[in-house]
């Protein structure tokens, strides 16, 4: 059984009423443009072959939609190629007295190799 794939509008980037001008040209009735815009993600078509789903697409553009092919049942999942990132503070950071690179707080320099003597909470150094 050949795929089926779907547009899907994500975005309205002509202005409103150029927009609903353009795609009621393109067969969807008056009223119904307004509802789609509405209701970001929509999908515009479904059950098309990689072709038709293409082509659809590309006069959506020309009208000025932004949208998305996807396979036809499947919903796509926004995802986050990284893992958030941690902010750490500016105490939790030092620099190497020896070479002046700044990195979080460790027992050595990462860059150069110098060890570190850090004071520790109610107790003196013995220098």
């Amino acid at each position: 059984m050949a795929k089926t794939y779907r547009v899907v509008l994500v975005a309205r980037i002509e202005e409103k009423q150029d927009f609903e001008a353009k795609m009621e040209k393109l067969g969807f009735p008056p009223g119904s443009v307004q509802e789609l815009v509405a209701k970001i993600p929509t999908a515009l078509k479904a059950g098309l072959s990689l072709g038709e789903a293409r082509a659809f697409a590309e006069t959506v553009l020309e009208a000025g939609g932004k949208v998305n092919i996807q396979e036809h049942g499947v919903s796509e999942e926004v995802s986050r190629p990284h893992p958030p990132i941690e902010i750490r503070s500016l105490q939790d950071f030092t620099r190497c007295p020896e070479c002046g690179h700044r990195q979080i707080k460790a027992e050595a320099c990462v860059k150069c190799g110098s060890l570190f003597f850090f004071e520790k909470k109610g107790r003196r150094s013995a220098r």
